[in-house]
């Protein structure tokens, strides 16, 4: 009698464990989820809180910061979100694996729901690239492996909103690419155009003296030493990158991917600042002379 109730309790306490509760605790075989739901005009979290529901399961965001965490199986392809007066948003989760804990960053949501669309392109050949990765305020899709065209459905929109989102592109064997979504809604859907990747495998730069030139006059001083601070998008508040003049006659050449640019050019309290847009590689933009007051 002993044994079998030891065999009992321990049946018991598997099921028990098997079962979990509908918030945050691992259960056998599973995958855990979290992130947070944020509203995509202010940033700040839904209020009354979302609920988040994935596989089944479902559980609600915290009042304060918006973050949740919800057990799930592996088989579980996509989480959807509801909040009080808005649309339900549908977001696509990477392939789990057991044991494994996601972040999934945060998931936008808003009064409105649009269609984001683009093709993806070898900056260098302008072939298309499939398969690669596109992110944007927490939805994901894949390009066609044919025409390097994707579709990201349920993007949450605000049109009082004064923040221009940005997404990202990745895809093995290229570098990196943040992209600003600032073009207007046509019937539902904003069209990106194309974005351009620049292969790993590649010279970066390319080879060659640069698609962005100029002259730097500093008055009374050498321009050698002259810092060439880039910043895309031009609004951006950190450069991406910098560079330095290194010629006598103050002359230089960037390699700038195509995108708008802020340059900024810094020598001890002196600077001077230039917009340039680049739209291929194979195109020069000269700025001419530029000169540091």
């Amino acid at each position: 009698m002993r044994i079998s109730g030891l065999l009992l309790i321990g049946l018991l306490m598997l099921l028990l464990s098997a079962c979990g509760g509908g918030g945050g605790g691992g259960f056998g075989g599973g995958a855990v989820l979290k992130g947070r739901v944020v509203l995509v005009g202010t940033g700040n979290p839904p209020n009354p809180r979302a609920t988040v529901e994935a596989g089944g399961r479902s559980t609600q965001t915290d009042t304060q910061e918006g973050t949740f965490q919800l057990s799930v199986t592996v088989g579980t392809t996509q989480l959807i979100v509801r909040a009080p007066g808005l649309p339900q948003f549908t977001f696509r989760l990477p392939v789990l694996q057991s044991g494994q804990t996601y972040d999934l960053g945060d998931l936008y949501v808003g009064p409105q729901t649009v269609s984001v669309q683009g093709r993806i392109l070898n900056a260098l050949t302008q072939d298309s690239v499939g398969d690669a990765e596109v992110t944007l305020l927490g939805q994901r899709a894949f390009t066609n492996p044919t025409n390097g065209r994707f579709t990201l459905n349920d993007v949450a929109y605000d049109p009082e909103g004064i923040l221009d989102p940005e997404g990202e592109v990745n895809r093995t064997g290229f570098i990196p690419r943040r992209f600003l979504v600032d073009q207007p809604v046509v019937s539902g859907v904003i069209e990106l155009g194309d974005i351009l990747l620049l292969p790993e495998t590649d010279e970066n730069p390319p080879a060659g003296p640069g698609n962005v030139q100029g002259v730097v006059i500093v008055p009374a001083d050498s321009p050698v030493g002259v810092r060439v601070d880039i910043y895309s998008p031009p609004s951006a508040t950190i450069p991406t990158e910098s560079a330095f003049v290194t010629q006598s006659n103050g002359q230089f050449r960037l390699w700038l991917l195509p995108g708008d640019y802020r340059l900024v050019f810094v020598k001890g309290s002196r600077s001077a600042t230039r917009t340039v847009s680049v739209s291929n590689l194979q195109t020069t933009v000269n700025l001419g002379q530029i000169t540091l007051q």
